[in-house]
C-alpha cells in the first residue's frame, strides 16, 4: 500500500511539474511578444535582446505536441524586427541576435512541420549572416568544373 501511495504522489508531482513548465513557457512567450512590440514602437533593440532570452528559455519546454504556431509567429516577428533594426542602426548585437532568433524560428517551424515557412526563415537567416559579413561563399562554377 505504501508503494502505491508513493507512485500516486510521484505521478501527481510530475503532472504539476509539466503544468508549471507549460505555464512558464507561455509566460516567456508572452514576455517576448511584448518586448518585440515595444522594440517595434521605440526602435530600441534592448527589449529584443531580452525577448531572445525569454524565447530561448521557453523553447526547452516545447515538443512536437506542444509547439504552437503562435510561438513560431513570435520567434519570426522577433527575428525580423532584430534584423530590420540591426540593419537600419548598424547594430551588430541586434544582427547577431537576429541570427539566434531565426535559428529558433527555424527549429519551431520544423517542430510544427511547416516546411514552407522553414525555407522562408532560412532565407532571412542567411540574409542576417550576410549583414554580419558571415555569408557562405558559393564556389565559382569555373573552379568546380
Amino acid at each position: 500500500m505504501l508503494k502505491f501511495g508513493q507512485n500516486k504522489l510521484k505521478n501527481e508531482l510530475e503532472q504539476k511539474l509539466a503544468e508549471t513548465d507549460a505555464e512558464l513557457a507561455e509566460l516567456n512567450k508572452s514576455l517576448a511578444d511584448k518586448m518585440t512590440r515595444l522594440a517595434e514602437q521605440t526602435g530600441d533593440t534592448a527589449p529584443l535582446i531580452q525577448a531572445v532570452d525569454a524565447l530561448h528559455k521557453a523553447k526547452k519546454y516545447y515538443s512536437v505536441e506542444t509547439a504552437p504556431k503562435e510561438t513560431l509567429d513570435v520567434h519570426e516577428a522577433l527575428a525580423d524586427t532584430l534584423l530590420l533594426l540591426g540593419r537600419e542602426n548598424k547594430d551588430r548585437e541586434a544582427l547577431e541576435n537576429s541570427v539566434k532568433a531565426y535559428r529558433n524560428a527555424i527549429t519551431m517551424a520544423s517542430l510544427i512541420g511547416d516546411e514552407d515557412r522553414r525555407q522562408d526563415l532560412k532565407i532571412n537567416y542567411k540574409l542576417a549572416l550576410t549583414f554580419l559579413g558571415q555569408h557562405q561563399e558559393t564556389p565559382s562554377l569555373f573552379k568546380v568544373a
